[in-house]
């Protein structure tokens, strides 16, 4: 790992956590630019608490990814302009309104979309819980509103275990999510899946929060070819 990955890496991990921290302590709520609401303390507790502070706090990043992002809902940085950056942040706001419990995030013209594992598996199971179907239902509401992109679904676990066991968990959650995305209306041929295993984490797996973390599902949303034409 070269020592630019290391300080991008290093550089989502402090994000995250303090993203994390103000989920988990801020005493009241505020609107930010785009409409969403950032939620207060109780609102988070009632989600599932530290879990989803940890998720939602940890930043779309890995060594896969080379960029931070831009967390959308927070201080958003320069993003890709023309038709694919305002067909990507309009996409992008109705995520997080529809979904505050993901962490959402633009890193040029893609999307990343991610909900901590707690939310949507039990542990070490890949059948998404009953509860969780109404968040995938969601995100499924948007990606069919905006259909002008292509969407792989990735699944990361925490470094615990095999690292064979690990990939095919990630696998087997990512085709979960899948399956359901096209049961609630988005189209199969929009999507692929993808399983990291371990290998791509977003925080520390020294700490039972930084496993946390890692143990997520995340949407890769990117303009389809009809959109890319648009933008010339």
């Amino acid at each position: 790992m070269t020592d630019r990955e290391k300080n991008v890496r290093r550089s989502v991990q402090l994000t995250g956590a303090a993203l994390a921290a103000v989920l988990l302590f801020s005493p009241g709520c505020a609107t930010n630019p785009d409409g969403t609401t950032e939620y207060k303390r109780t609102t988070v507790g009632a989600l599932g608490g530290a879990a989803v502070g940890a998720g939602a706090g940890a930043l779309i990043a890995g060594s896969g990814h080379r960029g931070t992002g831009a967390l959308i809902g927070g201080a958003v940085g320069a993003l890709a302009g023309g038709a694919i950056g305002n067909y990507m942040d309009r996409q992008a706001a109705e995520m997080k309104r529809q979904l505050p419990e993901a962490a959402v995030a633009r890193e040029g013209d893609r999307l990343y979309v991610a909900l901590p594992s707690g939310i949507l598996f039990d542990v070490d199971k890949s059948d998404v819980k009953p509860t969780a179907k109404d968040s995938i239902a969601k995100a499924s509401e948007v990606l069919v509103k905006y259909p002008d992109t292509y969407v792989t679904v990735e699944g990361h676990t925490d470094s615990t275990g095999k690292p064979e066991y690990n990939q095919k968990l990630s696998e087997r959650r990512a085709d979960a999510v899948r399956d359901l995305l096209v049961r609630y209306g988005v189209p199969a041929s929009r999507l692929s899946i993808k399983g990291y295993g371990a290998s791509n984490p977003v925080a520390d797996n020294a700490t039972p929060e930084g496993r946390q973390a890692n143990r997520r599902v995340q949407l890769e949303i990117r303009p389809n070819e009809k959109l890319k034409a648009q933008q010339g």
